[in-house]
């Protein structure tokens, strides 16, 4: 039970606007290239999906009755977890052997579930939405359906019995409170990357492993990513020998 309110709660996303979910627009960019849903497919549409966060404005909730034509800040982060999981995703596509921990491998293989569990429950979601709209609806006893509302209170159900009963379930929520942990991440830009790699690549070729030595796994892929970039608009030219040898840089 706790599993499936886990799965409902990770898949279910509010609409409001013109946004909608992460998992929906996933799920609308892997539909609209008619791919399964394997990891290679969520490589390959991460580029598209980025897009379209990059897109969303951010601005406070909406206080009015109107509907909000911006994404406040709690659906864009929703959007930018899935997105920091497809990068994952395709930078193991982009890099095989670069070691990833089990926290991560599991990442991975969870947003790979959730979005299959996801489109199979999603045409429900239409069903469920047309029957309610059709008819509010109100299920009880039916013997009882022809009586006046009522209210019987237990005979202990003193005023003094609730106030303490109430003042126990107030005391008793603080330890519900969610913790909350900081956690510090370096933000590496794309485009300092290509100018470090300019800078760094000389005329004589220079090898990858010599580029990322001493750097994080984070910086490493980037700086990988950045090499990709320069190597499509011919700034730099590449060899690579066999398959998992190092890769030969030079300026062309």
């Amino acid at each position: 039970m706790v599993g499936f309110l886990r799965y409902t709660w990770l898949m279910f996303q509010v609409t409001t606007g013109e946004f909608s979910g992460p998992l929906d627009k996933l799920l609308e960019l892997i539909e609209a290239k008619k791919l399964d849903i394997t990891q290679v497919s969520l490589a390959e549409v991460t580029g598209d999906f980025i897009i379209y966060v990059e897109s969303l404005k951010v601005s406070a909730p909406s206080s009015g009755d109107g509907a909000d034509e911006h994404a406040d800040t709690r659906v864009l982060a929703e959007f930018l977890v899935v997105a920091s999981q497809l990068i994952l995703i395709k930078s193991k596509m982009l890099v095989p052997d670069a070691p990833i921990s089990d926290e991560e491998q599991e990442t991975i293989i969870d947003l790979e579930r959730r979005l299959k569990l996801y489109r199979e429950l999603k045409p429900l979601f239409v069903v469920l939405k047309a029957t309610w709209a059709s008819s509010p609806r109100l299920f009880s006893r039916q013997a009882y359906a022809a009586m006046a509302p009522m209210f019987y209170p237990a005979p202990n159900a003193t005023p003094e019995a609730l106030v303490n009963a109430m003042t126990h379930l107030v005391s008793s929520l603080g330890s519900l409170a969610t913790e909350k942990e900081t956690i510090e991440h370096q933000i590496i830009s794309l485009e300092e990357k290509i100018t470090e790699l300019l800078t760094t690549i000389t005329e004589r070729a220079q090898t990858f492993s010599d580029v990322v030595s001493q750097k994080s796994r984070q910086e490493s892929v980037v700086l990988f990513l950045a090499l990709l970039h320069l190597l499509r608009d011919h700034r730099l030219s590449a060899q690579q020998d066999g398959i998992f040898n190092d890769i030969a840089i030079q300026k062309v």
